[in-house]
């Protein structure tokens, strides 16, 4: 085995540890984060017209993916921490369009998990 691919394995195995970590500091036992998420989901999101909640739910999903898209190549060097994935999720929750949604802490909570879940996913 080549020295680069040892060193690719211990990052990656370094990686997904930070990742299992991270999910058990923001998930309760006993629940999924994508139960989670739908928790947290109905407390921040404000409308009640079904379609419009999904299209709401949607755009921030969207938002956070195509905000970590540039920085997932340092994640993957440097494994996430939750002081990391804080900073991101603020840098993110402080943009214009996410300004209307009133209940910051829960949407921040909201874009932590979400982003934890994004990147569990790219690695599996």
């Amino acid at each position: 085995m080549s020295d680069r691919s040892s060193k690719d394995k211990a990052n990656l195995l370094r990686y997904r540890n930070s990742i299992q970590l991270l999910v058990s500091q923001h998930v309760p036992e006993g629940k999924t984060i994508d139960a989670t998420l739908g928790e947290l989901a109905e407390k921040w999101n404000p409308l009640f017209a079904m379609q419009q909640k999904k299209n709401l739910l949607e755009d921030v999903n969207t938002l956070v993916r195509d905000f970590l898209r540039p920085v997932r190549r340092s994640l993957l060097l440097r494994p996430p921490d939750a002081n990391r994935i804080h900073s991101l999720a603020e840098q993110l929750s402080r943009s214009k369009s996410l300004a209307q949604i009133k209940k910051r802490d829960i949407l921040m909570s909201y874009i932590e998990l979400y982003m934890i879940r994004c990147l569990q996913i790219t690695q599996q």
